[in-house]
């Protein structure tokens, strides 16, 4: 019969004591190890496995009884939450991730200007709502369809790497919990576990993200892999080149863990290449490649202007993301609410928005798909309920916002999805102030 550890496929206590004793004897820092040549990928593992898990709950049940702590610290945690707000949500997260995962995940490029600018640009936006229309609960409906896929909820996980530092089953339980969730679970090429090992935990949706490498050959790799996977479009990425490092995590010495690498590029895992030998001068013709290559739907992540959204429609693209990182790579840079209305009229319906950042309530959403959205994706929030449930925990955010939005949709007066227009709206200082990227 398998062992504990064996069913974890995780590291026994002697070797994450052995492997935090060699970095600390070895006198190379954190930062060090990550700055090296070939990045992350190439660094020994440390006795590091990936964790498995799926949508079953008897199996979940029984990993998180074996569940052990690293030496890192992560979470093991695995329950339903009961969610006042995501805020307080945040401030849960805050107590059980290590102090080195929560500034990894919370913080934000330069002064953090966008990413407060994320969540301040809803409030140019008041519900101006209909009032005796004749709606009872029931009558609510959020379901939304994106590139061939019925949703029950317009709510899906932003791509978002680097999972380990929140919780020790990382991605794993990110994704079956989108899963148990019924919506659309996005995989960043930045993931600690594989991109197989993420696929075969959800029983949703799944889309791939891709960085896209220098060495074509590794570009390949990854988009053959994530086709014979399952995942049925790939999320190019136009405005990161790796994971961002907030301010205060960089005061630390940029301590990702060194247990941990990306995943999709370990060799040992049948990965290849540096993740950090990524393309800077992408073009449309990459947009191009990825659709002739794999046969999949193209969605283009972090356009902020009408007219790059233009540019890309024209090259191919199947949707669009407006997007600024969560604030992660540049700061200074406009909120993506109040980049979306010019894109929406640029775009003009020929092809699916998706909006992420600053996602907090209902009303959030419902000013999101009034002025043009889709879909939107949430990113951090997501990693706090990792942090304090796993999987249940993913769960219990996705479940606390479509709760959120049909309570919302009730009082605003709102039906269904398509019902929501700019007429919802009453819209602070009018549209002229987005119109900027136009003059």
């Amino acid at each position: 019969m398998s062992s504990n550890n064996d069913l974890l496929n995780t590291p026994s206590e002697e070797e994450e004591k052995s492997a935090s004793t060699n970095l600390k004897d070895s006198g190379i820092s954190r930062r060090k190890l990550l700055a090296a040549g070939a990045g992350l990928g190439a660094l020994p593992l440390l006795g590091t496995r990936a964790f498995a898990a799926n949508n079953n709950s008897a199996a979940a049940a029984a990993t998180t009884r074996r569940a052990r702590s690293s030496a890192y610290g992560a979470s093991t945690a695995e329950k339903s939450l009961k969610i006042i707000s995501l805020e307080r949500l945040k401030q849960e997260a805050s107590k059980v991730i290590p102090k080195a995962g929560f500034a990894f995940v919370s913080g934000a490029a330069g002064a953090e200007w966008t990413m407060h600018e994320n969540r301040r640009a809803f409030d140019d936006y008041r519900i101006a709502a209909k009032r005796l229309v004749g709606l009872s609960r029931d009558d609510i409906d959020i379901s939304t369809n994106l590139l061939g896929l019925k949703l029950p909820t317009p709510v899906i996980v932003a791509p978002m790497g680097a999972h380990a530092m929140v919780h020790e089953r990382g991605e794993i339980d990110t994704a079956r919990g989108t899963g148990l969730a019924n919506t659309l679970y996005c995989s960043s090429g930045a993931s600690n576990a594989t991109l197989e090992e993420i696929a075969r935990s959800t029983t949703g949706p799944k889309w791939f993200q891709l960085y896209y490498n220098n060495d074509e050959a590794v570009t390949r790799s990854l988009l053959t892999r994530a086709k014979k996977a399952g995942f049925t479009a790939i999320i190019l990425t136009a405005d990161a080149l790796g994971p961002g490092q907030p301010e205060e995590f960089r005061a630390m010495g940029s301590p990702f863990r060194p247990d941990r690498n990306f995943g999709n590029h370990d060799p040992k895992k049948g990965g290849s290449g540096d993740f950090f030998n990524q393309k800077t001068s992408l073009t449309t013709k990459d947009v191009q490649f990825i659709k002739q290559f794999t046969g999949l739907p193209v969605i283009v992540k972090g356009i902020l202007r009408p007219d790059d959204a233009e540019k890309f429609v024209r090259a191919g693209a199947d949707a669009i993301q407006v997007s600024n990182h969560g604030g992660r790579q540049i700061d200074g840079v406009p909120a993506s609410m109040t980049a979306l209305p010019a894109i929406a009229k640029a775009v003009n319906k020929r092809v699916p928005i998706i909006l992420d950042g600053g996602i907090r309530y209902g009303i959030d959403i419902i000013r999101a798909i009034a002025m043009g959205a889709d879909a939107v994706a949430v990113g951090r929030p997501v990693l706090y309920g990792l942090g304090v449930g796993g999987a249940q925990g993913v769960k219990s955010v996705i479940d606390y916002l479509n709760d959120d939005l049909k309570a919302s949709m009730l009082l605003s007066g709102a039906a269904k999805l398509s019902d929501l227009n700019s007429s919802y709206l009453d819209i602070v200082g009018e549209n002229e102030k987005f119109d900027t990227y136009n003059r």
